[in-house]
């Protein structure tokens, strides 16, 4: 009974985390900075949008990925495991696929909000004040956002590789060699060592 109650409490780790991340994210809904002058809104431009879109895309199919692995598992507990036998190897396996998710649903949040929010900040014309933002929140040159920004990142995905990085104790610069390398955030993230809800703990502030 001891390992059927191991693998119920990591089933039990998965949906509370998820949940717990859903409903409760640290992350804030973030404030653009007021300006003395109300700019005219202009539409963000198509080609930002589908940027956008591709970027949460990416996240989307890790996402995809993970729970197809978690599936997998639990087909393969249904099957092998036995009341009164211990399963070291499963129940890692569990804790591993549990943080993975928990990771997932924490970038996916950050990044659907800080997208609508770039949006935003496209509309009202304010890219170099969320720029200078960035610089000063998580020390990064300016030098080195403007390479970002040059190889293609939007200001969503910049904030989130600097949050992750920082998540993580981790140099910036790293961050964005492993999305270069064409893996998804989460993959980033996971790579970089992050810890489940820390990603929010990494972000506040940012946007007084």
């Amino acid at each position: 009974m001891r390992s059927v109650s191991s693998l119920r409490a990591v089933g039990g780790i998965v949906l509370a985390l998820i949940v717990g991340i859903l409903l409760g994210s640290s992350i804030q809904p973030l404030r653009s900075q007021p300006s003395a002058q109300l700019p005219s809104v202009q539409p963000a431009s198509d080609l930002l949008v589908e940027r956008l879109v591709r970027e949460v895309d990416d996240t989307g199919w890790q996402m995809r990925n993970d729970v197809a692995a978690l599936t997998a598992l639990m087909k393969r507990v249904v099957r092998e495991v036995e009341v009164g036998q211990q399963y070291p190897q499963l129940e890692q396996q569990g804790k591993v696929l549990t943080e993975r998710l928990a990771i997932d649903a924490e970038i996916a949040i950050a990044q659907m909000m800080l997208a609508v929010l770039e949006k935003s900040v496209v509309q009202q014309g304010q890219e170099q004040w969320v720029i200078q933002r960035i610089v000063d929140f998580f020390g990064v040159p300016l030098a080195d956002v403007q390479a970002y920004r040059d190889r293609g990142h939007t200001l969503s995905s910049i904030v989130l590789g600097c949050g992750i990085a920082k998540a993580a104790g981790a140099k910036p610069a790293r961050a964005f060699e492993l999305r270069q390398a064409r893996q998804s955030w989460p993959a980033v993230a996971v790579s970089l060592g992050m810890k489940p809800q820390s990603l929010g703990n990494a972000l506040q502030g940012l946007f007084p």
